[in-house]
């Protein structure tokens, strides 16, 4: 069974593994998800410095047996890397201001704070300069996992592509074969039943269609035909989301030209964006339209349309 798109594949096309990456660390430590807090970004601030990074905080004084867990203290900050990214000493010095900030701003001790990265490849350079340049030893305590020691922070470094038992953190890329589909998918419908929000299948899926098609066509139908519902449900809102961002393109080019009355229907209609309405309001400013009308238009509050014309200069470069 194959799922017929009208798009022809893009190999070079960057598939999103943050959030797949984040819904994978959920389900390698789906044992202990009464004992842990996940947060995939964190403000460090009241002035809402919000970093790339994932915090896991641990809320009871127990020790994680996962691989990947066992260096846990109270407040464990991830950064992960994607398969077409690499981890630079640059990259693990940023993750280490980060983590000082969430210290000091969080009044956390340092001895309470874990660093993981999390990357595809082995980072050869990065470790070189760790061992070299800062003097630190780097062990490998199993596979694909390697400790920083001498850093102020307890450190690990995972090699996704290397670890032992972590099929999910594992299966974060392109190119796997049908052992590895097989083997994760197994994994995966022991673990949890399937849901609406399949963020970290259908990323995989997406990545990997011809491996997956080949594994699931030899699985129970009832199991086959859960999994292509979701894969399904995903494609059409990733399709939906495209012709949406395409449209909004398109609409664009127009803003420039002559704005009509079904120029800006088309903008009330299918955008409901605050942004794109503002610049059809600006633009049919610019041509004296009636606020009455331009709120008709585009189905916007009058008291909206005429707010804009009283507290902003008729210049749509400046909405952007």
């Amino acid at each position: 069974m194959k799922i017929k798109t009208t798009d022809k594949p893009n190999k070079k096309a960057k598939i999103q593994w943050h959030d797949a990456f984040f819904s994978a660390l959920q389900l390698e430590l789906h044992d202990y998800a009464d004992l842990l807090i996940f947060e995939d970004e964190h403000q460090l601030s009241k002035k809402a410095l919000i970093v790339d990074v994932l915090v896991i905080k641990k809320l009871a004084d127990i020790r994680i047996n996962k691989n990947i867990g066992q260096i846990f203290k109270t407040h464990n900050i991830f950064e992960y890397k994607s398969e077409r990214d690499s981890l630079s000493k640059w990259d693990y010095n940023k993750v280490l201001g980060y983590s000082y900030s969430y210290s000091s701003t969080e009044q956390i001790p340092i001895e309470d704070i874990t660093i993981s990265f999390a990357v595809t490849q082995k980072p050869v350079k990065l470790l070189k300069y760790l061992t070299q340049e800062r003097s630190f030893t780097v062990d490998e305590v199993s596979t694909g996992i390697y400790y920083v020691k001498g850093e102020a922070f307890a450190v690990q470094i995972l090699v996704n592509k290397h670890l032992g038992e972590n099929v999910f953190l594992k299966t974060l890329r392109r190119r796997l074969t049908k052992h590895d589909v097989e083997k994760m998918l197994n994994a995966y419908i022991e673990y949890k039943p399937l849901e609406k929000d399949e963020t970290f299948l259908n990323r995989v899926f997406n990545a990997n269609k011809k491996s997956f098609e080949e594994v699931l066509d030899m699985m129970d139908s009832n199991v086959r035909d859960a999994f292509y519902e979701s894969f399904r449900k995903s494609g059409k809102l990733a399709e939906e989301e495209k012709r949406a961002e395409e449209r909004g393109k398109e609409i664009g080019k127009e803003i420039g030209k002559e704005i009509g009355e079904e120029i800006g229907k088309k903008l009330g209609e299918e955008l409901g964006e605050e942004k794109k309405a503002r610049e059809g309001a600006f633009e049919m400013l610019k041509r004296n339209f009636d606020t009455k009308d331009i709120a008709a238009i585009l189905k916007m509050p009058l008291e909206w349309v005429q707010n804009l014309k009283d507290s902003t200069t008729i210049n749509p470069s400046e909405s952007h």
